[in-house]
């Protein structure tokens, strides 16, 4: 197939990433969250979490921290030491976003309460210093930029939008005229160079947006308010919406999560349907299928060299495909119940 790149097969698929460091984590319905060593491809390690289902997880850069998200908290624990978390945030409802800055300075968090906050460690605690509220739209994705000053946000609105969190401004993306009713973004992904924004809705839909930069003039905010507060305005990134005029969409069913591989050249795409799907992303057409027989695919995730693509779902299990051929090489089984969130360290947060 064309999308396949240029690389030696091997028999062996192990190390599915040549850093040592390299993690994956999964959590599940289980109430465990496991600890996937990526270069021997083995367990090393489980925390537990007996508090409901995992929304969310995100590891710091280095693999040193993990943020795990869920109903009214986030907890932050330290994963050489595992089990007892190292800070906790407590928030009012079900906390559905949880990401680290890339260089781990600071984090940010989103949820059903509608509000958006990003967190910086003072004396010792998590503080929300900024914030943003969508006046009770929950809130499904969030996504920094590749400068790491912008964050794009989707909520259950139907909304997109774009926070400068360095100037204090945000503003709305355009979205397609052709929504239909009650149709959102559910997950957003940013190309790595930072030129192109993509998303996909509960629906199914694909949306692109083309990223570019201007001058803007930041106006007068009250940087003696804390948390401070941002303004509604004209932000030095903006989005223009690609295809309006045309629709690329899933077979069926709903979208839950899309990324882009770390070349940027491919989309993947996962939801409630057996099939997972890597998109071209410059024409969005559909390239490979991983038919991974499960019925929900709740993430789907490169390598950080982009040999890899692994998926999670309600099988129980995490399986590992090669983008040369759309084959499964691997499976991890231990969890007992259905995987609902998973994350690595490296470029495709």
């Amino acid at each position: 197939m064309a999308w396949r790149n240029r690389m030696s097969t091997t028999d062996t698929p192990p190390p599915f990433d040549n850093s040592p460091n390299a993690l994956l984590v999964s959590a599940s319905y289980d109430l465990s969250i496991r600890l996937w060593q990526l270069a021997s491809g083995k367990c090393i390690g489980t925390i537990p979490h007996n508090e409901g289902q995992v929304n969310a997880l995100s590891l710091t850069s280095t693999g040193r921290d993990l943020a795990v998200g869920a109903w009214q908290r986030v907890r932050i624990y330290d994963v050489s030491s595992g089990k007892d978390p190292k800070a906790t945030i407590e928030l009012p409802r079900n906390v559905t976003v949880v990401g680290f800055e890339a260089a781990g300075r600071w984090m940010y968090t989103g949820g059903e309460d509608g509000v958006c906050r990003i967190w910086e460690m003072r004396n010792n605690q998590l503080v929300a210093n900024r914030l943003l509220s969508f006046s009770g739209n929950g809130v499904t994705s969030i996504v920094p930029n590749t400068n790491q000053t912008d964050l794009f946000i989707s909520t259950n609105s139907g909304h997109v939008w774009i926070w400068d969190v360095v100037n204090h401004m945000f503003m709305r993306l355009p979205m397609p005229d052709d929504l239909r009713m009650q149709e959102y973004v559910h997950r957003l992904a940013v190309h790595p160079s930072g030129k192109k924004l993509s998303g996909v809705t509960n629906q199914g839909r694909l949306l692109c947006w083309d990223l570019m930069t201007r001058q803007v003039e930041a106006h007068s905010f009250d940087m003696f308010k804390s948390p401070i507060v941002p303004i509604e305005q004209d932000t030095g990134t903006y989005g223009c919406l690609r295809d309006e005029d045309r629709q690329h969409r899933m077979q069926t069913g709903h979208g839950i999560s899309c990324r882009y591989s770390p070349d940027g050249k491919w989309i993947v795409a996962s939801g409630s349907e057996k099939d997972v799907y890597v998109y071209n992303s410059e024409t969005m057409d559909q390239v490979a299928t991983l038919p991974t027989g499960c019925g929900w695919n709740w993430d789907a995730i490169f390598s950080s060299e982009g040999r890899y693509i692994f998926t999670g779902g309600d099988d129980n299990q995490v399986k590992i495909w090669d983008v040369i051929n759309s084959k499964k090489v691997a499976q991890w089984d231990g969890h007992g119940k259905p995987i609902t969130a998973m994350c690595i360290n490296g470029p495709t947060p």
